[in-house]
Parts: C-alpha cells; structure tokens; sequence
C-alpha cells in the first residue's frame, strides 16, 4: 500500500465484499488487521492478512481506529497483492 500525501499511524486495513458507498464500513465487522506504527507523508506501509480460503475480496478499506469521529482523506492508494 503506497499512503502518499498524509502522515498515518495506527489504522486498520480491512477487506470485505461489502460495496463501502452503500453499506458503511464499521470497525471489526470485516476482515482486518492493525497497523501499529507510523506511516509518513509518501513511504510505504505493508501489511500482512492471515491466510483465509481462496475467497478473492473485492473492497479494501482504511479506517483510522482510534479515532472514528477523524475524517481521512487519501488522494492515491495502491493495492497489491502478493503470494496468491
């Protein structure tokens, strides 16, 4: 995941099939995990999923943890998937 233009730490990456635009993404009611450090303007953050069944998600999800009622607002982010 490539975070560019934002300072991040502490947030959760999740997936689900859930289209965000209409039902709302709400904390641990999808698949997720923490990442517990910071993430400064333009590095690049990876984190690693438990493997589950060969189900392919297709919504990735960045929510800050700590502070729900904190907007975020991210300009680019990639995805890739690696291992499969």
């Amino acid at each position: 995941m490539v975070v560019a233009n934002v300072d991040l730490s502490h947030f959760v990456v999740g997936l689900t099939d859930d289209n965000p635009a209409v039902i709302p993404p709400v904390y641990k009611e999808y698949l997720h995990v923490q990442y517990d450090g910071s993430v400064k303007n333009k590095e690049t953050a990876t984190v690693t999923f438990p493997e589950t069944s060969e189900h392919i998600f297709r919504y990735v999800i960045i929510q800050n943890k700590f502070n729900e009622k904190r907007a975020m607002c991210l300009a680019e982010v990639q995805v890739y998937v690696t291992g499969m």
